[in-house]
């Protein structure tokens, strides 16, 4: 216990000894740059980097007590700037004698020690934690190392591999549609506004998605930022939401809007088979990705839906403008807008 507080209690890193920079660092690399910054409470231990772009190995990261947040986005604790890491990754959580890590992007793994972590997971010492192209090593001598598992026979472990897969497939797998959902220059609608005029604003417009969502039985997973990701059971509940976003935008910036300009949005859809958690409001599947490919090719206050979201439709097909190349990840799609009121 005194060499792990004379090692993490009295030593302080050279970037707290120095006074905080003006602006941040440069950006020495395209994909990551990071910053670090410091809370009070007592230091748990440290995340060192052993795998990342050049210039980051070796980097440590002090863990402090309660909540150490880890993401891309400048409120995070330990800021990771990659476009594959979500604003808000990850956390590790104290809990008197243990430390957890706590899963909260819905589209990015995180991984410890090569499984993914689709909840919460309990660390310890020398646990290796993944986000993206980033290895980090945690050193907290206060917790255990984990013990090696006594060897089982190939039959036994061949017995809990199908177990496994049947309950992942019994409560999580399905199959769906997701709805992409993101505003047109969001940074327009924000700039020289005042802050509590963007906050309320997107606020009522989150909550104004919801409800069209909810109206059509589908389920709004974890998203961050201006962008909404849905989860629909069927691909017409699907269509029938967006198209009901649509169809209330003008009504909702006469109401709702407390901004200068109009909310404006772009919609994308992709169906199949998919993993899926609703309890927890999280989803791990390309089918996302598409779904955000398309939302992006679509134009202004349209809707991008992909051929397998096409040939799911049930009911009839509303005024679908086939789209040869929609982008360079999709490739064809289907174009609704709605008629000019």
């Amino acid at each position: 216990m005194r060499r792990f507080i004379e090692r993490f209690g009295r030593r302080r890193l050279a970037s707290d000894d120095a006074a905080p920079p003006a602006a941040p660092p440069p950006a020495a690399h395209d994909a990551t740059t990071l910053s670090f910054n410091t809370s009070n409470g007592a230091v748990l231990g440290c995340l060192i980097v052993e795998a990342g772009p050049d210039g980051l190995a070796g980097t440590r990261f002090r863990i402090q007590s309660h909540e150490t947040r880890l993401g891309r986005g400048i409120g995070c604790d330990i800021v990771l700037r990659n476009p594959l890491i979500s604003r808000e990754h990850l956390a590790l959580l104290s809990q008197g004698s243990e430390l957890w890590l706590e899963h909260r992007s819905a589209t990015n793994p995180t991984f410890v020690n090569g499984a993914a972590v689709l909840d919460r997971l309990a660390l310890h010492d020398g646990d290796r934690i993944q986000v993206a192209d980033v290895l980090l090593r945690l050193e907290s001598p206060l917790l255990p190392r984990r013990s090696a598992r006594t060897p089982r026979s190939l039959p036994q472990a061949m017995e809990d591999r199908m177990e496994l897969e049947e309950r992942i497939e019994r409560d999580f797998v399905r199959e769906g549609s997701f709805l992409d959902v993101d505003v047109v220059d969001s940074y327009g609608l924000k700039l020289d506004t005042a802050p509590e005029r963007v906050v309320v604003s997107f606020e009522r417009f989150r909550a104004y998605l919801e409800r069209c969502v909810n109206e059509r039985r589908g389920r709004v997973l974890n998203s961050a930022g201006d962008e909404v990701m849905a989860f629909f059971a069927g691909a017409d509940d699907a269509l029938a939401a967006a198209r009901e976003i649509l169809r209330g935008l003008e009504a909702f910036n006469a109401r709702a809007n407390v901004l200068r300009r109009p909310f404006r949005v772009r919609i994308g859809i992709d169906s199949g088979r998919c993993a899926v958690d609703l309890t927890r409001g999280v989803a791990y599947s390309s089918i996302l990705d598409t779904a955000g490919h398309l939302q992006k090719a679509a134009p202004p206050d349209a809707i991008m839906l992909s051929d397998s979201t096409y040939e799911a439709l049930r009911e009839q097909r509303p005024q679908l403008q086939r789209v040869t190349a929609a982008s360079k990840h999709v490739t064809p799609a289907w174009l609704y807008q709605p008629p000019p009121s």
